[in-house]
């Protein structure tokens, strides 16, 4: 029996693939049933796995990280949403569009999926000095970013968590999977859901069982009475701007307003000297007769 939350989640990947595998060999006559009907092989999220790593834990990780290359892999990860080691490894010169600031992030692990192939990421301002750095470093004619951890015997994994323990911070669950995690739940908070899905390369179901975090700042933002704190600081510069805006606007209409009331004012007061209904320099327009008796 598998006791590792890690094991158990391949036990239900292979579930998943292999009754496809058993379905074929029983069209072919191969097999007389399958072995595998009544088998429920969904993997549901544990929330006890689920870890955010901080800006102030990535911090600390990039600074112990002993090279450059070390630095973009953990960047990639960490603010770009990458899944490593597939899609960092994949990743070549060519992807990097300097000039629009985006970058084209291939996935093997979902080529298979209808439009799973590749999708385009924004050139995060987070990756962009390392991914400097590592360019400045390339020999002419590199293909690959990363170039020095591509051996089959690197195990990224195994690496990582020696970096994560000289950085003086515990190794998290699910150390790579919570590094998209973490920035999925960021970008949750500032873009559309069905944006942060193109750029993270999940779906919104899988997004929200799978990767979305409740966190502390959440909770802090709540009992502080301002739960849209971070929409309400976007949407600052557009009402800066509408206000800017309405200010000459209002007072240009205020202006006219009042030209208006005078003229109304001038007029009725020129009319009783014209019709002699009204005494000169009454306000009310009252006939004679009334303001006698009034």
């Amino acid at each position: 029996m598998h006791t590792d939350p890690d094991g158990v989640v391949n036990l239900a990947h292979g579930l998943r693939v292999a009754p496809a595998s058993v379905e074929a060999a029983g069209r072919h006559g191969l097999i007389s049933s399958n072995p595998f009907d009544g088998i429920a092989a969904a993997v549901k999220a544990n929330p006890d796995r689920f870890y955010f790593v901080s800006r102030k834990e990535a911090q600390k990780v990039i600074d112990t990280c002993s090279d450059a290359e070390w630095r973009l892999i953990f960047s990639l990860c960490r603010f770009g949403g990458l899944r490593c080691p597939s899609e960092v490894l994949s990743l070549r010169w060519n992807d990097v569009d300097w000039e629009r600031n985006r970058v084209h992030a291939r996935s093997p692990k979902m080529e298979h999926l209808e439009g799973g192939a590749s999708r385009i990421i924004p050139l995060f301002p987070e990756l962009l000095p390392h991914l400097r750095e590592v360019f400045e470093q390339a020999e002419p004619g590199t293909q690959h970013v990363i170039t020095r951890y591509r051996d089959l015997n690197a195990n990224l994994r195994t690496q990582l968590e020696r970096i994560i323990r000289r950085a003086g911070l515990e190794v998290w669950p699910k150390l790579f999977q919570n590094l998209r995690s973490t920035r999925e739940t960021e970008l949750a908070e500032e873009f559309p859901m069905h944006v942060v899905c193109k750029w993270i390369g999940n779906s919104q179901p899988v997004a929200a069982q799978h990767y979305l975090q409740l966190t502390d700042e959440h909770f802090d933002r709540a009992v502080s009475g301002t739960p849209n704190g971070g929409a309400r600081v976007a949407q600052n510069p557009a009402q800066k701007m509408y206000e800017t805006t309405r200010r000459p606007f209002l007072k240009t209409q205020r202006r006219a307003l009042i030209i208006q009331v005078l003229a109304t004012i001038f007029q009725s007061l020129r009319e009783p000297a014209k019709t002699g209904k009204y005494p000169l320099g009454e306000l009310n327009p009252c006939f004679q007769d009334e303001n006698l008796m009034s």
